[in-house]
């Protein structure tokens, strides 16, 4: 008998619950939205690169990153994650714009990546942020620093940070409607 008890609650484990259908459904908008996009080419150019404005993979693990049991403590993470994002990025925008004004020397980047890693993680619990929100301040600082080269770098912070605000705009809004029972 307890063996059948250990399985139901081992099955149990594997449903999905309210809270993955409520993630799987804002990742659904937020890839609908940025396809959609893409489709109108509503993309901005840099160059010769055209970026997203809604990056997908932003928009995406905001929803993850936000999607909570309930719509207030959807907004809460939302509006923290939208603030350690803001920080993350304004400081690789910092570090970008001195990358550009002194020639884009690789080993002086990696000095100022450096500070600008320990600036982040500063500023963010200023800010209030736990040590976990933090460091995702600091994972948007290395992207904005070093995912792209030369200006790109400064758009991409603009519109990664636009995906993650936007990641979790739809977060609240499925959240507040699920909870609510008026979306299944």
């Amino acid at each position: 008998m307890k063996r059948e008890a250990k399985t139901e609650s081992t099955v149990e484990t594997w449903k999905p619950s309210a809270l993955d259908a409520r993630i799987a459904v804002c990742v659904l908008v937020c890839l609908l939205a940025s396809n959609a996009l893409t489709a109108l080419d509503l993309r901005f150019a840099v160059g010769e690169m055209r970026l997203d404005v809604i990056q997908k993979a932003t928009a995406c693990i905001s929803c993850l990153l936000c999607c909570q049991d309930t719509s207030d403590a959807s907004r809460r993470a939302g509006a923290m994650r939208v603030l350690v994002t803001a920080v993350g990025a304004v400081c690789g925008m910092a570090v970008v714009a001195i990358d550009q004004l002194t020639g884009s020397n690789p080993w002086l980047l990696a000095m100022l990546m450096t500070v600008g890693l320990v600036a982040t993680l500063c500023l963010c619990r200023m800010a209030g942020a736990p040590a976990f929100n933090a460091r995702i301040g600091a994972i948007s600082f290395l992207l904005v620093a070093s995912t792209l080269t030369g200006t790109a770098r400064l758009w991409y912070a603009v519109f990664r940070l636009i995906s993650t605000i936007f990641g979790a705009l739809v977060t609240w809004a499925v959240t507040s409607l699920m909870s609510r029972g008026q979306v299944v």
